[in-house]
Parts: C-alpha cells; sequence; structure tokens
C-alpha cells in the first residue's frame, strides 16, 4: 500500500506563499488612500489594513 497525499492538500511552502503574498496587498492597500476617486468613506479603513499585513508577511516568511 503506498500512502499518497491527495491533490486537494495544501503544503506548507503554498501556505507560505499563500500568508506572503496576502501580507504585501495587505501592505499595498494603506498606498491607495490617496487616490481621489475612491469614495472616502471606504478609504478612511485603509490604515487598518497595514498591521494585519505585517502579521500575514512574518508568518509567511517565517514558515518558508
Amino acid at each position: 500500500m503506498s500512502s499518497q497525499k491527495s491533490s486537494t492538500s495544501i503544503s506548507k511552502t503554498q501556505f507560505s506563499y499563500l500568508f506572503f503574498i496576502a501580507g504585501l496587498i495587505l501592505l499595498i492597500i494603506p498606498e491607495l488612500n490617496g487616490l481621489d476617486f475612491l469614495p472616502s468613506d471606504i478609504r478612511q479603513y485603509f490604515s487598518i489594513f497595514f498591521y494585519p499585513g505585517i502579521v500575514c508577511a512574518l508568518i509567511g516568511y517565517l514558515l518558508r
């Protein structure tokens, strides 16, 4: 009997990449605050995404 991983399981490396890329995206979102075509009601929450972005990027880096 051979034990094979199922094709739907996610590896540690893929999980690491997912967290790191999500963290980078969350770090970029606050830079969009200066765009005038976005409503100010939405832009006021962009600064909140910075700290979860740091945490996600750090988790992704540490899981590599």
